[in-house]
């Protein structure tokens, strides 16, 4: 594909609202966690943006710690047994479901990518770690989703297999769609489909939130309840699927139609695992809207301030602005790595991406056993 220029401060702000906008929807969601199961919400929910600042928490520290070795080390794929230090050093709370098991089978020395068998981990072949705990290598891979796409199995492969690697695949291509689309949202969902097997559960829920938000235009409780029917009820997946709960967030965004904080509000009360939705709808959007408009919206209270509590390699306290200027850096190495260039124009740096069109990685195959 053509290639697209992009000041350093354009993708700065498109980085750093895709972060905002994850750490906003994951913790300010946190309240609806699995509240809304059977039901959605009666009502949208009302919130502010982190009047307190941002914290730690498994909707972003696992990439955080990621993407500061990353950074650090100068490698944009960790090699696993470089991971399993890492994990032993930082993932000993706080850390759920695949995740957990990964990290117990790692003390009895097993390697990543077998921390994901299903024979080894039970969680590996459903589990949404496929999905909240890739986000940021969209962000860090702007206009190259397959870019994208293979840092986040690289780094999905940790916990899960099977299924939850097309979910991977494809929000990892969405968001990276994000920092230059300008079009319809509707339109990037559909371009992202090129990015899963078209036989997988992760194609399929794309297909049915289309459908089912054309089909219902103006109630999104009965599009929500037709999600649940087939996919919770009939086809029996977990609650904490890459498959159930990623239909929630396209009908989220596709309810929210760009507006960020109504799409978030459809998160949070669209049910099930309501906080790692509302992180990826808001890592879509933040992607797509930039940190500027999000600062500038009614509700945004977030100082520039971030918490940890959770990994001890990482600094006790820092700044939101310095974790997005890190993303920043280690996307300028998938820039170049990807056969763009930096241009100092003008005082102004600027940065010639090689676009990439979405396409398949990895297509659909049995879990890891």
């Amino acid at each position: 594909m053509e290639s697209s220029p992009g000041t350093r401060d354009l993708l700065f702000d498109r980085i750093y609202g895709g972060w905002v906008g994850m750490l906003i929807g994951g913790l300010e969601g946190l309240p609806h966690e699995f509240k809304y199961k059977e039901q959605p919400r009666e009502t949208l929910p009302e919130f502010t943006f982190l009047e307190s600042g941002a914290r730690s928490d498994d909707d972003n520290d696992l990439e955080w710690t990621h993407l500061r070795f990353m950074d650090k080390e100068g490698v944009l794929k960790l090699p696993y047994p470089r991971l399993v230090e890492i994990w032993k050093a930082n993932m000993n709370e706080g850390i759920w479901v695949a995740n957990k098991r990964a990290r117990e089978l790692m003390d009895q020395g097993i390697v990543p990518p077998e921390t994901s068998s299903t024979a080894l981990n039970p969680h590996a072949g459903y589990n949404l770690s496929g999905q909240f705990c890739v986000q940021a290598y969209g962000m860090i891979a702007p206009g190259m989703p397959p870019a994208a796409a293979d840092l986040g199995l690289h780094y999905a492969r940790i916990a899960v297999s099977g299924e939850p690697l097309q979910a991977a695949q494809y929000w990892t291509s969405l968001i990276s769609l994000m920092a230059f689309h300008e079009g319809p949202l509707d339109a990037a969902i559909d371009t992202a489909y090129a990015a899963v097997d078209p036989d997988s559960a992760m194609a399929e829920v794309v297909a049915d939130a289309r459908h089912l938000h054309w089909q219902h235009r103006g109630d999104w409780k009965a599009a929500r309840q037709a999600i649940h029917t087939k996919w919770v009820q009939q086809r029996k997946w977990n609650l904490n699927s890459t498959s159930a709960n990623g239909a929630l967030v396209l009908l989220a965004l596709l309810y929210g139609e760009g507006d960020f904080y109504r799409t978030l509000q459809y998160a949070m009360a669209l049910g099930y695992d309501a906080d790692c939705n509302a992180a990826t709808a808001g890592a879509v959007l933040g992607t797509r809207l930039g940190f500027r408009h999000l600062a500038g919206l009614p509700q945004f209270k977030m100082p520039d301030r971030y918490v940890n509590k959770t990994r001890p390699s990482l600094p006790a306290e820092c700044n939101v602005s310095d974790q997005a200027a890190t993303l920043m850096r280690v996307c300028e190495r998938v820039i170049l790595a990807n056969g763009g260039e930096r241009i100092d124009r003008n005082g102004q740096s600027v940065y010639r991406v090689h676009l990439q069109a979405p396409r398949l990685i990895e297509a659909l195959c049995a879990p890891v056993r």
